[in-house]
């Protein structure tokens, strides 16, 4: 049974760079169908975590468009003049993963109880944890990843704490059906038993005789 953060977390981890455009990012959640990521500077350190809800909101404060590229600007033309190949129109408000990133980072080291790691997730309110070697990320753990393990666990004790209370059970059940002793001790009765067992045992039938 695992009992540490290091035995369940995932390691491959898709991070993104600080100075990465929001718009990337958003594109590479829907194609890696997921949901947020670490957020790694230059040296490859963890500084925060980005989210779906975090890209969404910065554009919506900001009143921007979150828009993905496409072709019609390959085939634009201005005032009846084709534009050269190269040309590009950008969006100069465009943000980047540090303008809209959550410096806050819930981690935990590998070593780290499966007790722990759930008690984190409860007092912040969060799905992920992500597991960290110093300042870089080892792996993360999900919400579902660890109630799965922990389910497991539990269902083991479960079954195991079933068992004890039903060999408890019969055990007093067999316990009052024995027939109780009228006089002495119980441990005289049970003596008296042993006794009589063993004298029945070495008792052997008489030889019947033929009528002459």
């Amino acid at each position: 049974m695992a009992s540490k953060a290091g035995e369940i977390m995932v390691r491959e981890v898709i991070c993104v760079q600080d100075d990465m455009d929001l718009r990337d990012v958003a594109k590479l959640f829907l194609s890696r169908g997921i949901t947020g990521a670490p957020v790694l500077d230059k040296n490859s350190d963890l500084v925060g975590v980005i989210s779906q809800r975090d890209v969404l909101f910065y554009n919506l404060t900001r009143d921007d468009e979150l828009t993905v590229e496409t072709d019609f600007y390959h085939q634009v033309r201005v005032e009846g003049h084709h534009l050269g190949a190269g040309y590009q129109i950008e969006d100069t408000n465009t943000g980047r993963v540090s303008d809209a990133m959550t410096p806050v980072v819930h981690a935990v080291s590998a070593a780290a109880s499966l007790e722990a790691v759930a008690s984190l997730m409860i007092r912040k309110h969060v799905h992920r944890v992500i597991v960290r070697k110093g300042k870089k990320v080892a792996g993360i753990i999900s919400a579902l990843e660890l109630l799965r393990v922990m389910s497991r666990s539990g269902s083991g004790k479960a079954s195991r704490g079933a068992a004890e209370a039903t060999v408890k059970a019969r055990a007093k059940s067999a316990g009052k059906s024995a027939p109780k002793s009228s006089s002495g001790s119980k441990s005289k009765s049970a003596a008296r038993s042993r006794v009589t067992v063993k004298i029945a045992a070495s008792r052997k039938p008489k030889a019947r005789t033929k009528a002459k």
